[in-house]
């Protein structure tokens, strides 16, 4: 879906902003490092914000749709996908340095793996953990609860991504 997502977006936004700002803001390529630059930090935190606002519409929708909203509904997700195809976008500019949760290469699929294994693996066995800890210290079993689901959740996800590693060596 996400693909399909950016081949439906990827032209539309590459012909506004050849209309902006000429034909070579079409790629997302810089033409010098963004290693240690402000817009760096712009774009990940860009990114951030496009994929919070993605899930947040995606869960308004539902909520629209509950409330007998359809319409609204629908408009959110259609703004959730255009949210979506922005956080894509961002992503381009940012393969140069590398993902913006992991810090590690991305773009190929074993480098894609490699940094979705990084990821699972501290959401999983240290983030989510540390989470509910602090949660049930506070007294808030409910969200530790859920804190712990979602780690054993990440965990699941870790394994799966490691069975696909090994079966790309097999290929």
């Amino acid at each position: 879906r996400p693909r399909a997502m950016l081949r439906f977006l990827a032209p539309r936004v590459a012909a506004v902003a050849r209309q902006v700002q000429g034909p070579k803001v079409a790629r997302a390529m810089c033409s010098k490092s963004l290693e240690g630059s402000q817009t760096l930090q712009n774009l990940r935190d860009a990114f951030a914000g496009e994929c919070m606002a993605k899930a947040r519409y995606e869960y308004f929708a539902q909520r629209a749709d509950i409330e007998g909203y359809t319409e609204i509904a629908a408009a959110f997700r259609q703004v959730a996908q255009s949210e979506e195809g922005q956080a894509l976008g961002h992503l381009e500019f940012l393969q140069e340095i590398g993902d913006p949760v992991s810090n590690q290469p991305f773009g190929s699929t074993i480098d894609n793996l490699t940094s979705a294994i990084i990821g699972e693996d501290h959401d999983g066995n240290t983030m989510y953990p540390e989470f509910a800890k602090v949660a049930r210290e506070e007294g808030y079993q409910d969200v530790a609860s859920w804190f712990e689901t979602l780690a054993e959740a990440e965990r699941i996800q870790l394994r799966r991504f490691k069975r696909a590693m090994e079966t790309m060596g097999d290929a």
